[in-house]
């Protein structure tokens, strides 16, 4: 019988899920340099950063500082991959 490495296991389920590092990384930077209270990361997909979130107010700040916010994660990842931020309002 042979063993099969965690590492490998990890790899199979994250790319079955469809996680790619940036997604990891997205998350990571999203909660350290975003900083808008209330808004919560709900996926990744083709460029486009979905977020949730109940209040008008950050809605609004978000799209102010849209541009800044996308610029910074692309920053961290080394590459132009984010290209949108989507948001919508829960009640």
């Amino acid at each position: 019988m042979s063993w099969t490495k965690a590492s490998e296991i990890v790899e199979l389920i994250r790319k079955r899920l469809g996680l790619e590092e940036e997604f990891f990384i997205v998350e990571r930077v999203w909660s350290k340099e975003v900083g808008i209270e209330g808004i919560s990361l709900t996926g990744y997909k083709n460029g486009t950063i979905f977020a949730k979130t109940q209040s008008s107010v950050a809605v609004s700040e978000l799209n102010f500082r849209k541009k800044k916010i996308i610029n910074k994660i692309n920053e961290y990842i080394g590459s132009a991959k984010i290209k949108n931020i989507k948001i919508k309002i829960e009640a």
